[in-house]
């Protein structure tokens, strides 16, 4: 298959992209840092040096055809900075150039797109939440709320031809769980409020192996949650970092604290409850994550963190 991955040097896009070309694909990844040009075409795909958000900055780089195009870029959140109103806003924005752009070249391609979301649902004691729930925007979330629309609408227009892939809290090898990784090392990381929430996670190796399987069955019009087999609460994920990698275990902030910190938008993220079911996923694309829990995946992240650095880094 020929390719186009949008965002292919992220956390995702890190694992997937070497298990697209061992499998003999022909990958075109798109990047706003020309220094990771090189990086790319070592791996054996193609770079295209461009901005989504300006499909005219790469238009003349494109291929003639293509098979598939992958959406995987996503603002970037900085952690431990404020969230004000203008942050948002901007995101927002940005938010929905990379989906109605990367959906306009797949109309212009006449070809399928994955697209990302998130597993934003709230849910309360025993209640778990499958595609058939409504997508709750709060906080931070919100940045999401027009692309909803858009996705919504192609998938009644059939144009483009649309899946969707609802991620968990994916963590891996890179970008913001290296920052958990760090502030874990140095003693600072802390369990926010009680820490009784839960909240789905994913392995990046597995986000990536959903996306292959999507590629095979080609599920248009679906919306498929990916989420490891085991909820947890965001406390025992903590802790259960902390004792993988030798820390104290962390104490507890008040949210308060992390409202005239960081802003409420981000608190209400991280306090969401969130239990999903990643059935649908497994029975339409004969998925099955590697790491069915938080605990295999923690313990392989851990070790691949402190023996090497994210290629893309």
């Amino acid at each position: 298959m020929k390719i186009f991955v949008i965002g292919g040097t992220g956390l995702v896009g890190s694992y997937l992209l070497p298990r697209l070309i061992k499998d003999g694909n022909d990958v075109y990844a798109l990047t706003r840092d020309e220094n990771k040009i090189d990086k790319i075409r070592n791996l054996g795909a193609y770079g295209i040096l461009g901005n989504i958000r300006n499909a005219a900055s790469f238009k003349d780089k494109m291929p003639n055809n293509l098979d598939i195009i992958v959406l995987l870029a996503m603002p970037s959140v900085k952690p431990g900075r404020r969230m004000t109103k203008k942050t948002k806003e901007e995101l927002r924005k940005e938010t929905n150039d990379f989906f109605r752009n990367s959906m306009d070249l797949a109309i212009q391609y006449d070809i399928p797109i994955i697209l990302p979301g998130g597993t934003s649902y709230k849910t309360e004691k025993d209640q778990i939440a499958d595609e058939t729930w409504p997508i709750l925007r709060i906080g931070l979330t919100e940045i999401g709320k027009d692309t909803d629309e858009m996705v919504n609408n192609a998938i009644k227009m059939n144009n483009p031809k649309v899946i969707q892939l609802i991620y968990g809290k994916i963590y891996g090898n890179g970008r913001l769980f290296r920052f958990m990784y760090d502030m874990m090392k140095k003693g600072r990381s802390r369990i926010i409020g009680d820490g009784e929430n839960y909240i789905p996670n994913i392995h990046a190796n597995d986000a990536a192996s959903a996306i292959i399987k999507a590629f095979e069955k080609m599920p248009i019009g679906e919306k498929l949650i990916i989420a490891d087999d085991t909820p947890v609460t965001q406390k025992d994920f903590t802790k259960f970092m902390a004792k993988i990698m030798n820390r104290k275990q962390p104490g507890h902030i008040p949210g308060f604290i992390i409202k005239l910190i960081l802003g409420k938008d981000f608190y209400e993220v991280i306090r969401m409850n969130c239990k999903v079911s990643n059935a649908k996923a497994k029975s339409i694309l004969g998925w099955n994550p590697e790491f069915q829990s938080y605990k295999e995946g923690l313990i392989e992240t851990i070790r691949e963190i402190e023996k090497n650095k994210n290629y893309f880094a």
